[in-house]
């Protein structure tokens, strides 16, 4: 008998929608103030970023176990530049495509190790109502997981990074996330 190999969309919503439930429920809340919700969401968000770089970190390690990143015949100070480029052009191709069935819609870079990645549509997204604050809060703890699958997947080819992410909505929803390397940060 053969098994399907992926998961519904309707399915994987779900399990998001649940996840990011159990998150917030399991977060401490430690009072009534505004300051303490704002927290205790930030929480959550923390929560989920980390269950998406396990999740990358483990796929990552799946996906690329015969691949190489390399910039064959470059020069060195140009080879580590370009072989950030092929590992974070696996992501927006190959682990995108494995999590969310399509590639990152655009990736733009200023070649010093800043990535920009952006999917105008994300399914986990398209359910929420657009130009709300409530709204705009959910997706930003929704996009915590996808940030952390990122980050997951990028420190297992060996390139720590921080990753945000960005929320608009305008109508129609769209996400952008952004990659900053650890050897920029300082």
């Amino acid at each position: 008998m053969s098994y399907p190999t992926s998961v519904s969309d309707a399915a994987m919503e779900f399990l998001m929608t649940e996840v990011l439930r159990y998150v917030e429920e399991s977060t401490p809340k430690e009072g009534d103030t505004e300051e303490q919700a704002i927290f205790a969401k930030e929480m959550a968000a923390a929560k989920m970023e980390r269950m998406g770089f396990s999740v990358g970190f483990r796929l990552c390690e799946r996906m690329a176990q015969n691949r190489t990143f390399s910039a064959g015949g470059k020069d060195p100070s140009m080879a580590v530049a370009a072989a950030q480029l092929e590992a974070v052009k696996f992501l927006c191709k190959e682990i995108w495509m494995e999590v969310f069935r399509k590639q990152i819609d655009k990736l733009q870079t200023n070649h010093r190790g800043v990535f920009v990645l952006k999917d105008m549509e994300l399914r986990w997204l398209t359910r929420l109502p657009p130009n709300t604050e409530t709204a705009r809060v959910t997706a930003i703890q929704l996009l915590a997981f996808p940030c952390g699958i990122i980050r997951g997947c990028l420190a297992n080819l060996g390139i720590p990074a921080v990753v945000s992410c960005d929320f608009l909505a305008d109508g129609q929803n769209m996400s952008a996330v952004f990659l900053q390397h650890q050897d920029q940060i300082n």
